[in-house]
């Protein structure tokens, strides 16, 4: 019972730790959209309001914006339908067994996040097929049991295989490698430690190993996301702002 304790710590400590990580760039990209949607929806027609008839005088800059904002509202209704139709639907196919699938697998091929997601799957898989062996459970029916636990449907389906490979007399790492779900160093470690006769604890060490890279790339990935982010959003809403106060600038020069 100590035993299981720990390890639901541990995984809600993982679960915690990525879910902290990426809440704020993911808070930082909605604030931007939220900003930037105010000021095309609010501030911006209070100005093309004041320039009223001479938009013919307009910087092109100002132009296009103003083009761009009045062909948006002239098209939102339709566009509001559709993006809900899509976001429905959408929706509806993630909740499908393919859906879920397709999403899954291609969020392991995204640059950055899909290292992440890898490492978490690692960490989820190896930490609990650790703990349930260690209870005295044969590692079929351990490993059925740790595929339970992998929240990543493309990589759980890959499970299916090792497990009846397992079932035929294939080594763990064999098994694991074939479906291509875990880091090559990850079936190397794993392979020494069935060779050694030490599986379990060396399951504990790919377990602690990716959580400490894992630790590394988290803040790696906080540490340069949310530069970025602010550098964009604030090019694009001091670009929107400069772009809608263009003629003031030149009206004030043409007066001087």
């Amino acid at each position: 019972m100590q035993r299981y304790i720990a390890y639901l710590k541990l995984m809600i400590g993982l679960r915690q730790k990525v879910t902290k990580a990426l809440a704020y760039p993911a808070f930082l990209v909605v604030v931007g959209v939220a900003v930037v949607g105010f000021l095309l929806s609010y501030v911006m027609p209070t100005f093309i309001s004041v320039y009223g008839e001479s938009s013919a005088n307009l910087p092109t800059a100002t132009r296009m914006l103003i083009s761009v904002i009045q062909m948006g509202e002239a098209q939102l209704i339709p566009v509001a339908i559709v993006a809900v139709v899509a976001v429905v639907m959408g929706r509806a196919w993630y909740q499908t067994s393919a859906g879920r699938f397709s999403v899954d697998r291609n969020l392991l091929k995204l640059p950055l996040l899909g290292m992440i997601l890898v490492e978490h799957h690692t960490i989820q898989l190896t930490r609990t097929l650790a703990t349930v062996l260690a209870g005295g459970t044969p590692l079929v029916e351990a490993l059925e049991i740790a595929r339970g636990a992998v929240s990543n449907r493309f990589v759980s389906r890959g499970l299916v295989s090792a497990v009846n490979e397992i079932r035929e007399g294939s080594t763990l790492a064999a098994a694991i490698e074939r479906p291509q779900i875990l880091p090559k160093l990850a079936i190397e470690m794993l392979s020494v430690g069935e060779e050694t006769g030490s599986l379990e604890p060396m399951l504990r060490d790919v377990a602690e190993f990716y959580e400490g890279d894992l630790d590394v790339r988290l803040s790696q990935l906080t540490t340069w996301i949310e530069p970025v982010l602010l550098l964009v959003m604030g090019l694009l809403v001091g670009g929107i702002v400069i772009i809608m106060y263009l003629p003031i600038f030149q009206m004030a020069g043409t007066i001087q």
